[in-house]
């Protein structure tokens, strides 16, 4: 089964709990969860945190940059076409306005994200003029004696 907007920002919060107040007056501002705005709006305009966009650009904080990638994986591995739709539509397109923090977040993100970008996020009509993403090398793995 496949999670709604609502199950993952209850994912969302509890790998980010310092944004809890945010989402929360978020969520009262609006009377519902509009996920275009809330997840965009916690992800690169968050009070408590630095815009991940920031973080990439100058390749900082590897750690708050992997935990934000993370949940973007987790939208991409277990979200329902809903949240494909805001992740492809308000976040991936607001990460690869910049080439350089496009690029940087290519390397936080597994090859199989990177393909889902490359062959159905970008050649859809939402992702115009956006460079594909480089895969990671895969290491050799050392022989058996």
């Amino acid at each position: 089964m496949k999670l709604n907007k609502e199950q993952l920002l209850y994912y969302f919060l509890q790998k980010f709990p310092e944004l809890r107040p945010q989402a929360e007056e978020e969520l009262a501002f609006y009377g519902e969860l509009l996920g275009h705005v809330l997840f965009p709006e916690l992800i690169f305009h968050a009070e408590a945190l630095p815009d991940l966009r920031i973080l990439l650009k100058e390749n900082q904080n590897p750690e708050l940059i992997q935990r934000y990638c993370d949940f973007l994986e987790k939208i991409y591995t277990s979200g329902d076409d809903d949240c494909l739709n805001i992740l492809v539509v308000s976040i991936l397109e607001m990460l690869s306005d910049e080439e350089k923090i496009w690029f940087t977040f290519g390397k936080y993100i597994s090859n199989d994200f990177i393909r889902f970008i490359n062959t159905d996020a970008i050649p859809g009509d939402l992702m115009l003029n956006v460079p594909d993403l480089p895969y990671h090398k895969k290491k050799n793995k050392p022989e058996k004696h």
